[in-house]
């Protein structure tokens, strides 16, 4: 229960309304307990203390940011305190009992067997999602999971927590709306996906799906629309939203998986945002980018450090006269490398094994100090390297990458990522939710004496009377102030609203004209195509009454004809004659 502790701990005494029920209990257990009252004083007295100290009377005389302030050094004050302890304590021993019964009474209630430990990892993900939809902004916690696989459920809250974007939807919403979301080289994208996910072979479980080739499709051409060039697509940007769509595909409910409208927008909300987040990803493959070159010198100096026989191969396949040994192995990583990290492993490896990976990534998205990647890429090359150290040439190396990576499974990146680089990494991904400097409270800050300052004269002093008629006029300005604030954002709500609203109604009326004139098309085609299938019957008849009056024309005149050959003394009239010429 790490990661659920952890956000507990934040965010479980928040409102819970929506939570379920195993978790409301645990939260009564803790607030009913003796450890959360101590917990709840030993706070009350650090801020009471925090407010002696500044000379300050009453809390809410302090503004936000001071409130901010003070709440701050009370809780740093406690944290680690004996208080803390026993109620940390307490809390995990709530959440245990509370998510024990919740299973026993499951188990008990059911007609089949269940699985006590599936059971188990169900109720936590359920808590951990429900408290994430509380309080998105605890998705920094969720670092507590990392080099973990993360549950399908979770990994599609997670990922939607991390590149959601509202407006991009919107706006994607409105084009399709209007009809104008794809590009003119929609056609060639459509066939390209098609292509992509019958040809991949770690694409299998997206080829089966019915619309996953048509999401693709969506939003290919219109991120191609967006950036308003006649070049094609590269390769990197077919095979990069394949994850996310997986990721999608996996948490979609019957109703909405068979709709690729809904997919597709979501697709593109989390798409654009990615690439938004890390714009040198579309761009890794050219060697200027700087970013790049740094990810491959330092995948260059762990290889070096971790494997000296490998890097000394590569090096020696590489090198070119009056060159060194440092300079040959970084030009074997990168022509090696580049093409993986351009597409995030993507077609390298098992879905299921970059779904693993961009968990990682997508952990850190925020964290600017974090950098999986070279890790990652370490760990690729050292776990292929008795297949790599029997080829002969560049093209040989390209191949097993290709060919040998698919196998690869994600228990052995994680043994290689725990072993190696877990601490680093685990630190650097926590390392930005910490205050590297201690808490600096400008009430306590005094300007430093010198003689200068003391030669000059002193302010004239003023009575109590004055004193306390300044500060009122300064309460009162304040209170203005504030209300003047308080105002201001409500009508700046209110704006916001009212401007969301009426984006809302106007898409849904571009969405009803659109299926209005939709309609009349459709109902105008089907009325033409009555009247030709009409006419084309009746034409039929027409050419069918003709064609038999002709045919018994003709029998008729065979009759004749006959009569003569065998009667010749018959001697046929003027219009026998006449019919018989013609």
């Amino acid at each position: 229960l790490p990661c659920l502790l952890e956000i507990t701990q934040k965010g479980a005494m928040a409102d819970a309304s929506r939570a379920s029920a195993w978790l409301q209990r645990a939260r009564n257990r803790v607030e009913n307990s003796q450890e959360w009252q101590d917990f709840t004083q030993g706070l009350f007295d650090s801020i009471q203390q925090q407010m002696r100290e500044s000379h300050v009377k009453a809390f809410l005389d302090l503004s936000e940011a001071e409130k901010a302030l003070v709440l701050q050094k009370a809780t740093k004050a406690v944290q680690g305190g004996v208080p803390y302890e026993a109620l940390m304590s307490r809390v995990s021993t709530c959440l245990e009992k509370a998510i024990y019964h919740q299973i026993a009474q499951e188990m008990q209630d059911g007609d089949g067997v269940k699985n006590r430990l599936a059971l188990l990892s169900t109720r936590i993900e359920d808590g951990v999602m429900t408290l994430l939809e509380e309080r998105p902004d605890l998705k920094g916690r969720l670092c507590s999971l990392f080099n973990q696989v993360l549950p399908a459920k979770l990994r599609g809250l997670t990922w939607r927590l991390y590149l959601s974007n509202r407006k991009a939807r919107l706006e994607y919403l409105s084009q399709t709306a209007a009809q104008r979301a794809t590009s003119w080289k929609d056609r060639e994208i459509s066939l390209r996906c098609q292509d992509l996910l019958d040809s991949e072979p770690t694409f299998q479980a997206l080829k089966e799906s019915k619309v996953a080739a048509r999401c693709l499709r969506n939003v290919l051409s219109y991120y191609h629309k967006l950036q308003g060039t006649s070049a094609p697509l590269r390769e990197p940007d077919y095979l990069l939203p394949v994850p996310l769509l997986q990721a999608i595909l996996d948490t979609a409910p019957p109703s909405v998986s068979e709709s690729a409208d809904s997919l597709s927008a979501l697709l593109v909300e989390e798409f654009l945002t990615f690439m938004k987040l890390q714009p040198w990803l579309p761009k890794f493959c050219t060697s200027q980018d700087p970013n790049g070159t740094s990810i491959l010198e330092e995948v260059a100096s762990l290889l070096e450090e971790m494997d000296r026989d490998l890097t000394r191969f590569l090096a020696n396949m590489c090198m070119q006269p009056e060159e060194g040994h440092k300079e040959a192995l970084l030009r074997g990583v990168r022509h090696m490398l580049q093409p993986v990290l351009s597409i995030l492993f993507v077609g390298y490896l098992s879905l299921d094994t970059v779904l693993y990976i961009w968990d990682q990534i997508i952990l850190g998205l925020e964290r600017p100090s974090f950098n999986c990647l070279p890790a990652f890429a370490t760990v690729f090359i050292l776990l292929l390297r008795d297949q790599l150290l029997k080829c002969q040439t560049m093209a040989e190396l390209e191949l097993t990458l290709k060919a040998q990576g698919q196998a690869l499974s994600v228990q052995e990146f994680q043994d290689m990522i725990g072993k190696h680089f877990f601490d680093e990494l685990y630190k650097a991904l926590q390392g930005d939710s910490h205050d590297s400097l201690p808490i600096h409270d400008p009430t306590q800050a005094f300007p430093p004496w010198s003689y200068r300052d003391s030669r000059i004269a002193a302010p004239p002093r003023t009575r109590p009377e004055d004193r306390r008629r300044m500060r009122e006029e300064r309460e009162l300005l304040k209170r203005q102030y504030e209300e003047r604030m308080k105002e201001e954002e409500r009508l700046q709500r209110v704006r916001e609203e009212e401007l969301k609203r009426q984006q809302e109604i106007l898409l849904l009326q571009n969405l009803e004209a659109a299926r209005r004139k939709f309609e009349t098309q459709k109902l105008h085609l089907e009325e033409q195509l009555l009247q030709e299938r009409q006419f084309r019957f009746e034409t039929e008849t027409k050419a069918e009454e003709q064609i038999s009056r002709l045919q018994a024309e003709i029998d008729r005149l065979r009759e004749w004809k006959m009569v003569i050959v065998s009667h010749p003394t018959v001697t046929p009239n003027k219009h026998f004659n006449q019919q018989i010429s013609s």
